[in-house]
């Protein structure tokens, strides 16, 4: 009778011991899979050369909303010009009781190459996500540093492209980003009062007077020229000429005639030289070019 029970409590304990050790191995597979599927979420910012670092301290769940908001950026940008050849660090500073999410950003391009964010997480994820900083400041990773006095030409090469990446992002439509283009150029050239000088003698003076819009969206005209001028003559586009450069190019050092010179090339024409040719020889707020036929 003993070695009955005994028999039963051993077949028991086996049947128990089985069960649950086929239980452990299937959920052992379902965690491996499911870990493969989360490391297959952050390795877009790992394989797309994106380092993140936290000056301040911030919880896991805000470094996860601020990485989120910066993969998606990055990611529009990818989408438009390519994979930038080099790695982008990306800081984050908290700032707090600002008056928006984003209140300062800059550029480091040395000894990397990435961007500094001062952010208030007090502000919802929309709000960063309608941003436009992000777009701006990733944007000017695009093309090298060409010094302080070509800061026109860089402020509004980015200027015009974070309403480009907005608009890949989805949080702009096309005529939404053509309504913000007007009015920050036609309220810059208001503002512009050096009608003797051309547009790239009158920038280093519009810095030091601290009219840095004006600055940067008189840059942008220029950008939007150009987009014109390729769209009527029927060449590559200019974001896939920015392309192009990305892809041929954008690891080396230049200067802005230069990069001028490259860009003009892989257009298989003389557009990007032209109009540098009007910005540093025509008086006046530049040329808007409103006509049709502009196709961004």
């Amino acid at each position: 009778m003993r070695q009955s029970v005994r028999r039963k409590r051993y077949a028991l304990t086996m049947h128990r011991f089985l069960s649950n050790h086929f239980l452990c191995k299937n959920y052992l597979a379902i965690g491996v899979i499911f870990t493969c599927l989360l490391t297959s979420l952050p390795a877009y910012s790992q394989n797309n050369n994106l380092r993140f670092h936290w000056e301040d301290a911030f919880s896991a769940t805000e470094q996860q909303r601020l990485q989120n908001w910066i993969i998606r950026t990055d990611r529009a940008l990818t989408e438009l010009v390519g994979e930038l050849p080099f790695t982008r660090h990306i800081f984050f500073h908290r700032r707090d009781n600002s008056r928006e999410p984003v209140p300062w950003a800059h550029t480091q391009r040395s000894p990397t190459q990435g961007v500094h964010f001062h952010v208030d997480m007090s502000y919802p994820q929309q709000d960063f996500d309608e941003d436009w900083t992000a777009p701006h400041e990733l944007s000017h990773l695009v093309i090298p540093y060409l010094g302080r006095k070509n800061a026109w030409f860089a402020e509004g090469f980015a200027s015009y492209m974070q309403y480009q990446v907005m608009m890949q992002m989805g949080v702009l439509t096309h005529s939404d980003a053509q309504q913000r283009y007007a009015q920050r150029i036609e309220r810059a050239e208001k503002r512009f009062a050096l009608d003797d000088l051309p547009f790239v003698e009158a920038a280093p003076k519009l810095r030091a007077m601290g009219q840095y819009p004006t600055m940067y969206w008189g840059g942008a005209v220029y950008f939007k020229q150009v987009a014109q001028q390729l769209s009527i003559q029927g060449r590559i586009s200019l974001i896939d000429t920015l392309a192009s450069y990305v892809s041929c190019c954008r690891n080396e050092d230049a200067s802005l005639k230069t990069l001028i010179t490259q860009l003009d090339q892989l257009a298989s024409g003389r557009v990007f030289r032209h109009c540098m040719d009007e910005f540093e020889r025509q008086p006046g707020f530049p040329d808007i070019p409103w006509a049709p036929g502009e196709p961004d």
